[in-house]
This record gives structure tokens, sequence and C-alpha cells, in this order.
């Protein structure tokens, strides 16, 4: 854990990857998220309406879904990381007033969520 899901319009582009690899590294400096546990993806909404309808307008919403345990300080530092890294990616679109970013924390209730990682060693 931590499943990390980005969830956009599809008039967000920035360099994914690059973003992943740096929250990843940045969750894992806390101390509270192993690097092998951590698994990113993005999910593109084509079709949006955001504010009136104005195609100009991005939305952001960084989802963590985590294991049940860590620290109300914890889960607020993971959002904290989020939303300092998306505020770096996003800082022109801030600045032109064209997007909404949040976050977004999601607990996993232990023995009703269930994992199998093969990739583990």
């Amino acid at each position: 854990m931590p499943h990390i899901k980005l969830e956009c319009t599809s008039n967000v582009k920035i360099d994914f990857q690059s973003f992943f690899k740096e929250l990843a590294e940045q969750l894992v400096a806390t101390g509270h998220a192993s690097k092998m546990g951590i698994k990113c993806r993005v999910v593109v909404a084509e079709t949006y309406y955001i504010i009136d309808g104005d195609p100009k307008y991005k939305m952001v919403n960084l989802l963590f879904r985590l294991r049940e345990g860590r620290s109300k300080e914890t889960l607020a530092k993971f959002s904290e990381i989020g939303m300092d890294l998306m505020q770096h990616y996003f800082e022109d679109d801030i600045k032109a007033k064209k997007i909404i970013l949040s976050t977004e924390i999601k607990e996993l209730i232990k023995g009703q969520d269930l994992t199998k990682n093969s990739i583990r060693t």
C-alpha cells in the first residue's frame, strides 16, 4: 500500500511518470509507506463539465487508498505531500486560474480488503 489514483480531465498534460516517481519517493521518505507497496495510475475523463462548461478548466483529484492503522497526522502528511507536488506541477494552471486540485484518503479495512502481491521478495 498505498494505491494511488490520479483522476484528471483529458486536458491535463504533465509528465505522469515523473510526478509519480517524486510522489513515491516523498511518501517512502516519511517512513509510513513501503516502496514495494506503491502502485500509481492515471484515470483520464474524456467527458467532463466544470463550473460553467468552459473547456479550458481542468480538474485533478489525487486519491490515496491505504490500509487502515496510520495516524491522522500521517494521513494529513500524505495529503500535504500530494497537494504540494500537484501545486508544483500545475503552477501555470493555478496562476491562470484554470484548475481545481484535490486530495482524498480512503482507508482499507484489514481482513476485508485483500491483496496478493507476487512481486515482493
